[in-house]
């Protein structure tokens, strides 16, 4: 149990509108989806040691079992495939600097991870930096958030924001930006069959 830390920069700091919501179609070269699909699809090997947080009421700041056997680190990838890791990184790269000039900051971006998302595994809406009640979540500093979806055979997987009713379905080399407070909550709905790989990429604002 611990206390929340401050936030890195305020939340309303980039707005509150649907105008900050962007998406990005064939961000990913094929040639580069084909590299990425080959290589998810042999992953036997998951990052299960990050714990849980909570704050000193016992109220949940991170859930950490959600993610146990989905998630596979950039150390993980770097040990399986130095290439795989160094293309992966390039587009959280190029992302940051189309953030970068969206959002007229500068950014520190975060090592790349793949996440795997099976059938039944859904998300309900959240910030990527933010409890619902306000509170700051156990990362505070996740002040901008992209996500690169790799491949689109699987049903159901949608991402949508309640707030601004707003719908995405994955495509295979789509990119999503969006600000990561509570005015911008988004979820996933169930996914009904296949298998949906993605890599969340978080920035901080220096």
């Amino acid at each position: 149990m611990t206390n929340a830390p401050e936030f890195n920069i305020l939340p309303d700091h980039f707005g509150k509108g649907p105008e900050n919501i962007y998406t990005f179609q064939n961000f990913i070269e094929k040639d580069d989806l084909k590299s990425i699909n080959d290589f998810v699809a042999n992953i036997k090997i998951w990052d299960n040691n990050s714990k849980s947080v909570s704050y000193a009421d016992g109220s949940s700041r991170y859930s950490a079992e959600l993610w146990h056997d989905r998630m596979c680190s950039g150390e993980i990838i770097k040990s399986l495939s130095p290439d795989i890791y160094n293309l992966i990184d390039s587009y959280i790269i190029k992302m940051q600097h189309i953030a970068e000039e969206i959002f007229n900051c500068k950014l520190k971006k975060r090592p790349p991870v793949v996440v795997c998302w099976r059938p039944s595994d859904m998300q309900l809406p959240h910030a990527d930096k933010q409890l619902q009640d306000g509170r700051p979540n156990a990362f505070p500093d996740y002040d901008l958030n992209s996500l690169f979806y790799y491949n689109e055979d699987f049903e159901g997987g949608e991402l949508y924001y309640p707030q601004h009713v707003k719908k995405i379905i994955p495509k295979a080399g789509l990119a999503v930006l969006h600000p990561g407070d509570i005015n911008y909550l988004h979820g996933v709905t169930p996914v009904l069959s296949g298998r949906r790989w993605v890599t969340p990429s978080f920035y901080t604002v220096q």
